[in-house]
């Protein structure tokens, strides 16, 4: 579809290091989704930002959608009513966001929709920007942002112990870690020394799968 290129597009063009979140070089994957309606995903990730954005395009909108993966179903019936009352908040407090509720569990989600009419890169940067924020209140609503950090900090090892098995040097891998990951040098050298030093006492042979860097499946599975 003529928008997916456009929207992808968008995404995949950019450097670290910029304002927007648009201008950052976001890694993606587009699909076909199944139904009646013809629609196409985007599968947007970036190492600064803990959840995948999901770009569902369609013939006259486009819905960006994060889905942090954190499933309420089995929360008390107290707890569930304080949530959802304040992710009813959350739609007022925000211009174009809505929160809502997915699934068999009820995972809360974010969402902006956009009409594909009059959409321009600054309205899409815009919609990008309040997700990130929308996704943030919601993890902060619940009380999840330890988690989220230790996901995170084990996420930037992952990619670590990939780019040492890939033969890159310590020099561009702390480049990446502070250009795209946006951390501190400090942090950045003390994580590298943490995954060498790992690596050392464990012996060079890793199962690939212990290397590969996760996939986010929610701060409830960290």
């Amino acid at each position: 579809m003529e928008w997916t290129v456009v929207i992808n597009t968008w995404l995949k063009e950019g450097k670290d290091g910029t304002g927007n979140l648009l201008d950052y070089p976001w890694d993606t994957t587009v699909n076909e989704l199944e139904g009646p309606m013809e629609r196409e995903i985007i599968i947007a990730s970036h190492p600064k930002i803990p959840f995948n954005i999901e770009v569902v395009v369609s013939k006259h909108f486009t819905n960006l959608v994060i889905n942090p993966l954190i499933p309420t179903d089995a929360f008390p019936l107290d707890e569930k009513m304080r949530l959802y009352k304040k992710l009813l908040h959350l739609n007022t407090d925000l211009n174009l966001m809505k929160a809502g509720l997915i699934g068999y569990d009820d995972q809360p989600v974010i969402q902006v929709d956009l009409d594909l009419e009059s959409i321009s890169m600054q309205e899409f940067n815009d919609a990008l920007t309040l997700l990130i924020v929308g996704a943030q209140n919601l993890i902060n609503l619940l009380g999840l942002q330890e988690k989220v950090k230790e996901f995170m900090l084990e996420r930037f090892k992952q990619f670590v112990a990939v780019k040492l098995s890939e033969g890159e040097t310590e020099g561009d891998i702390l480049d990446f870690l502070t250009c795209r990951g946006g951390l501190d040098a400090e942090v950045a050298e003390e994580i590298f020394r943490q995954v060498t030093v790992l690596i050392n006492e464990n012996g060079a042979k890793k199962d690939e799968e212990e290397i590969k860097p996760k996939d986010y499946k929610g701060p409830m599975y960290g």
